[in-house]
């Protein structure tokens, strides 16, 4: 046994519940490398819910290898797969993803597409105002929802018009998010 998992273990036994816990998480971390080889093989031949249980337990680990796992996850014939894995590249909040984020807009799955719109919007970044615009022309309700809330996020401007446009036109959920947005706009 290595001198950090001993560590940790050793760890475990201490009196303080957050040392525990956190010693708990660093082990549960280390023993998903030492498995990443079955999790690849899983998510490349697996059952579909086995795919998404190895996509996500490879959403807490970092790095580029991960990340080129589970962008090819999020091309996975699988609809429940590829949102899966787009949810936890958007979780990684790893600016590396984004581009894999943004290609997740053109999938066929309105509910790839929303967790994908759902997922950038985390990032806040105003470079990724004009995909997000793009996405208030989808041509599903729930996709049009996230993106406005995703634009009310950054609080961009340029987003006014369409933002009036949604508060006074869109469905109720629409015209709240709208409205939201338009609060919290620059100036």
């Amino acid at each position: 046994m290595n001198r950090r998992k001993e560590l940790l273990i050793n760890a475990l036994k201490n009196g303080n519940e957050d040392i525990k816990r956190l010693a708990a998480e660093a082990l549960e971390k280390i023993e998903t490398w030492e498995n990443i080889d079955f999790l690849i093989k899983t998510i490349e031949s697996g059952e579909t819910l086995e795919k998404i249980r190895a996509v996500y337990a490879l959403g807490t680990l970092r790095g580029r290898r991960v990340l080129e796992i589970v962008a090819g996850a999020a091309r996975d014939p699988s609809e429940d797969v590829r949102a899966a894995a787009v949810r936890v590249l958007g979780n990684s909040l790893d600016p590396r993803t984004i581009p894999h984020l943004v290609e997740a807009f053109k999938d066929k799955s309105s509910v790839v597409r929303r967790v994908a719109v759902e997922s950038i919007g985390n990032f806040r970044d105003p470079r990724l105002i004009n995909p997000l615009m793009h996405m208030l022309k989808d041509p599903d309700a729930g996709v049009v929802e996230r993106a406005i809330d995703a634009i009310g996020k950054i609080g961009d401007k340029r987003t006014e018009a369409a933002m009036m446009h949604f508060a006074a036109k869109g469905n109720d959920r629409m015209k709240a998010l709208a409205i939201k947005a338009l609060g919290e706009m620059d100036y």
